[in-house]
């Protein structure tokens, strides 16, 4: 494959939740397993010493993981080219921009309709259908009904904060998230900020961290107080100053979201709508009209809308949280989340946890300033959760 396709296809394979990507892994394991069978080739022996003073213990030595790794590639590609060939749509297609109870507003063809959700789209609506989604829309007498919802390229989701179980898609099929946050009322919470990234990264988007209401505090305190964001820039993050009020930062906020779909999220009171109505300040969140955006009616913060913006440019409001968990994140995929740790150098144990066993490079690393103790302690706390 080429070096762009294994792009997209590591893209896409970011983009999978743990379960599918686990079953990838099995597969493609298994896959390699009989074609080393057929080559008559088996992995060499060696022993791995789990403490100085255990016996050491026989342990089969795997390929590397890039071989792995390749593999997997190989079985998504060939997986997502099966399902190019079976996924021709039956219906015209449409992008969800708003979902109420058992319904969703799908922009078809430059219109607006209201349509009812399927029987089977609709019992599992958390999870099914999202604003961002691709659906094909059937039309029957004078109503209009959401039939399916196409393969998504990206996710953001969450456990449902009722059914913990159950997986709630927040949006689907955006190329930029911007987490909002604000330096006073309320106060920066980096925490947040972590564990939204963890889930950015999962879904396969690209994040973004708007700093909002710099306005509110003097210079000097501003710059003390963004200290804590200062760990986010090492990582690669772009971080926009940005004040509502004032009409800081947005036209460079505007550029980061030129032509793309995105989603603004955040805690309540940090100042999403804002944002957007200083961008674009015809659109009038407070009671959208529909020739200027996507959305109609009462504009809340209890629902999700797709905002058309103009020149390409979508943005999704989304409602502010209280807590932000995690979809199904297992211990031994965290520390991926945490690219810093692999720059720390190596581990005594290959399996380390990074939290009590001894010579390990995160923690040494954590000692003397490489990383964030700040982000180390997210990471043990989460860590505590799973």
């Amino acid at each position: 494959m080429t070096k762009e396709e294994k792009k997209t296809l590591e893209k896409r394979l970011a983009s999978l939740d743990s379960n599918e990507r686990n079953r990838l892994l099995k597969r493609a394991a298994q896959m390699r397993k009989l074609a080393q069978r057929k080559n008559g080739t088996r992995p060499r022996r060696a022993y791995l010493a789990l403490a100085e003073d255990d016996e050491p213990e026989e342990i089969g030595i795997r390929q590397p993981q890039s071989s792995l790794h390749d593999w997997v590639l190989k079985l998504l590609q060939d997986e997502e080219s099966g399902e190019a060939a079976a996924s021709t749509p039956r219906h015209p297609v449409g992008t969800v921009i708003a979902i109420g109870p058992r319904s969703a507003e799908v922009v078809l063809d430059g219109k607006m309709l209201t349509c009812l959700l399927s029987k089977e789209i609709a019992e599992r609506q958390q999870s099914e259908i999202a604003v961002g989604d691709e659906v094909e829309v059937l039309r029957r007498g004078d109503d209009a009904i959401v039939e399916n919802v196409r393969p998504r390229r990206t996710r953001l989701s969450r456990p449902d904060p009722h059914v913990a179980a159950q997986e709630r898609v927040i949006v689907a099929n955006v190329d930029v998230v911007v987490v909002v946050v604000s330096v006073v009322s309320p106060p920066l919470h980096p925490r947040l900020i972590d564990r939204y990234l963890i889930a950015i990264r999962r879904g396969g988007a690209q994040a973004v961290l708007c700093i909002n209401k710099t306005d509110l505090l003097e210079p000097a305190a501003l710059e003390a107080e963004l200290e804590a964001i200062r760990p986010y820039l090492g990582l690669g993050v772009p971080v926009i100053r940005c004040s509502a009020s004032q009409g800081i930062g947005k036209e460079e906020l505007r550029q980061a979201l030129a032509g793309k779909v995105s989603a603004f999220v955040g805690h309540s009171g940090v100042g999403k709508s804002s944002l957007l109505n200083s961008m674009k300040p015809d659109l009038d969140l407070e009671v959208g009209d529909v020739s200027q955006g996507y959305g109609r009616g009462t504009h809340t913060t209890t629902r999700s809308t797709m905002w058309d913006l103009g020149d390409g440019t979508r943005v999704i409001d989304t409602p502010g949280v209280r807590s932000f968990g995690l979809w199904k994140l297992t211990a031994e995929e965290l520390p991926w989340y945490f690219p810093e740790f692999g720059e720390a150098g190596r581990c005594k144990f290959r399996d380390c946890g990074h939290t009590h066993e001894p010579t390990c490079a995160v923690k040494s690393a954590v000692e003397d300033g490489r990383i964030s103790r700040d982000r180390y302690e997210t990471y043990l706390r989460i860590l505590e959760s799973l």
